[in-house]
């Protein structure tokens, strides 16, 4: 349940690009401070709150928590979604910014990546918000200081936001797409017929992404595939009603365990960044003491280069995974064969055998046929890419070694996150958390906040003040 401000609103029969883009400019131009809310005559509702004419953050929608869920994954990886409870029965319109306010304050994700969430978010809400325009029925605006957000993590141009969505929206247009939802769900409805349509290994791929719990926008993501670029390939078996979309009911709002607390479970190296940082000095690998599980996906990395395998041991076993690296290229082939990885990382320049060569063996293994192998080099040219895709490379990494990267490729390659991490004895005691309100996510070792009393903190100080939360 959301609890919101009086609001004064008006009635309208729809509203056009134009007449959008005109608010924005009328609330940019008067510095408008407030929430500005749009509904529909079935009750969805898009709300965009604004301080000094800036946009700085965006809600609702027809599925305000699974966008916050796939977000949360894409931009925070190792911050499981699940991992956060909330006490409060009436959450306020904007609990997902301040859970981003908290995070940042300490230092689990940075800046940069708050910023790129919450660009995201609002591409996606106006994206949606402009798809609906001709079913608004009421436009309502509320006067407000918005003093409980602090200090904006990302104040944005409504205006120029709204002109790259209206591009995206126009391009979703001329593709003959404007009926269809990025929020639909795509089943297969015929699978003999869609069988005999598609090759073996494309049929395979369908039918391992359409189980009927992904829509469009988390197809695009698990895939690393463009959402207009997805729906096109997915139109031409849609319309021969081989597949058929869906509506999906929203995820639950975050459920809370005894109404005393409010949690959020953090890694111990919170954030792609922090692993990042965490990596030029390798004792502060698993911090806490941390160690992947056996049954946790095994990723291996093939460098000569010690300090490149370290700094991809730093980043994978973070978030996890269990992770091998081969120095010598002579030993890779029956390292591989022993061990079985799902996702090998491949150094393009080596002695005795380079990348090529070790990938065009791989290939050659009935073993790992389909196991993702991604090359990298420094040298990051359209010759080097054709050749790696000819020896039979799945993807392609520029050095030097970047977590968010490496992390974005993992997600791609092994979208089943590990299923657990086992902790060390001497660790802190694990926070036991209730993982059913949500799609399933792995148990998680982290650290527990005290988030009511965090937001309590925000609402009375604000986020310009240095001082730690405690």
């Amino acid at each position: 349940m959301v609890n919101c401000a009086n609001e004064v609103s008006r009635s309208v029969k729809g509203i056009t690009v134009i007449q959008l883009t005109n608010q924005f400019q009328s609330v940019a131009h008067s510095q408008f401070s407030g929430r500005l809310d749009f509904m529909t005559v079935n009750e969805k509702q898009w709300s965009l709150y604004f301080r000094l004419g800036r946009l700085i953050w965006t809600a609702g929608g027809e599925h305000r928590f699974r966008r916050w869920h796939r977000l949360m994954k894409q931009f925070c990886p190792t911050i499981h979604p699940n991992a956060i409870q909330l006490k409060e029965k009436e959450l306020p319109c904007y609990w997902e910014y301040l859970v981003l306010s908290v995070l940042l304050k300490r230092q689990h994700i940075r800046r940069e990546t708050v910023i790129s969430l919450i660009q995201k978010a609002a591409f996606e809400v106006l994206f949606d918000l402009l798809q609906a325009s001709e079913q608004i029925t009421q436009i309502s605006y509320a006067p407000d200081k918005q003093e409980q957000f602090g200090e904006p993590l990302a104040p944005l141009s409504a205006e120029q936001l709204l002109d790259q969505v209206r591009q995206s929206w126009n391009e979703w247009n001329s593709a003959g797409l404007v009926h269809y939802s990025p929020n639909a769900v795509p089943v297969i409805k015929r699978p003999a017929d869609l069988k005999q349509a598609v090759s073996a290994k494309t049929y395979q791929t369908l039918e391992t992404l359409m189980r009927g719990d992904l829509t469009l926008r988390d197809l695009a993501r698990a895939t690393g595939q463009e959402l207009l670029t997805l729906t096109r390939v997915l139109v031409p078996h849609i319309q021969r009603d081989l597949i058929e979309l869906c509506q999906m009911l929203d995820f639950p709002p975050p459920g809370s365990s005894d109404g005393t607390t409010v949690k959020v479970a953090a890694a111990p190296a919170s954030s792609a960044v922090a692993s990042s940082a965490a990596a030029a000095n390798p004792a502060a690998a698993n911090p806490r003491g941390a160690s992947p599980a056996n049954n946790a996906p095994l990723i291996v990395c093939i460098d000569d280069s010690l300090s490149v395998c370290k700094l991809m041991e730093q980043i994978i076993t973070s978030v996890g995974y269990r992770y091998v690296s081969v120095q010598d290229s002579v030993h890779a082939l029956p390292l591989l064969l022993e061990n079985k990885p799902g996702l090998i990382f491949l150094d393009l320049v080596m002695p005795i055998a380079s990348g090529y060569e070790i990938c065009s063996q791989i290939r050659r293994m009935s073993a790992f046929k389909n196991t993702p192998v991604v090359i990298l080099t420094g040298n990051d040219g359209i010759v080097d890419r054709v050749r790696a895709k000819v020896v039979g490379a799945s993807d392609f990494l520029s050095k030097p070694v970047n977590a968010e990267k490496v992390l974005a490729i993992v997600r791609q390659y092994l979208p089943i996150a590990p299923t657990s991490i086992v902790p060390n004895p001497a660790s802190s005691k694990q926070t036991t958390m209730d993982r059913s309100v949500l799609v399933e996510q792995p148990a998680f070792l982290g650290n527990t906040y005290e988030m009511g009393e965090t937001t309590a903190l925000l609402l009375q100080k604000g986020m310009s003040e240095t001082s730690a939360i405690p």
